[in-house]
């Protein structure tokens, strides 16, 4: 249960415990991550690909989000230990549980496809290298509209989340605040 009261006071003791500090961590990481990845995803994709920025950002990330996958899955735990066992009371409270649900879908769909779409073998920081695992091109190139597809998805929830912290901060809950 949420307690409303003005986005300057702090909040009430059980919502901020709500969340525990690695939760709040790994939710601005991926917040961080996922942001950068889609901006720059989506924006190096305007660029030729002969463009050297375009070419910097499609070998930096797939090395970013290598690297995110353990945190990522580590988020995902928590989460899931985190998630009630019995239904949410109100019809608002179970579409933020399937919002937030299906935003864990996509993240891990992108990351997946991400890594299995790999056309060619990575090195990870220039130590550790990540081979291609799927070699025929019909599979890679079904990889590749996927993983766009679940791109746009996740922008889309990303941009849908972002909307209801704004319209809850509006409102006086203090949603953001526990994410502190």
């Amino acid at each position: 249960m949420t307690h409303l009261h003005s986005p300057s006071s702090a909040p009430a003791a059980h919502e901020a415990s709500a969340y525990s500090k690695p939760r709040i961590v790994l939710h601005w990481l991926s917040a961080a991550v996922i942001l950068w990845a889609t901006f720059s995803g989506f924006g190096v994709a305007l660029l030729d690909s002969s463009d050297p920025f375009r070419q910097w950002v499609e070998s930096f990330n797939p090395q970013l989000t290598s690297l995110f996958i353990p945190f990522f899955g580590w988020r995902l735990w928590l989460a899931i230990k985190s998630w009630p066992s019995h239904l949410r009371s109100t019809p608002q409270e179970r579409l933020a549980n399937v919002a937030h649900k299906a935003i864990y879908a996509a993240a891990s769909g992108v990351l997946i496809t991400g890594v299995l779409m790999m056309s060619h073998p990575v090195t990870l920081l220039a130590l550790v290298p990540l081979p291609q695992l799927i070699h025929s091109k019909m599979a890679l190139l079904q990889l590749h509209e996927l993983h766009h597809v679940l791109c746009a998805i996740l922008a889309g929830l990303v941009a849908l989340h972002l909307a209801a912290v704004v319209l809850h901060s509006l409102r006086g809950k203090s949603v953001l605040g526990r994410m502190f």
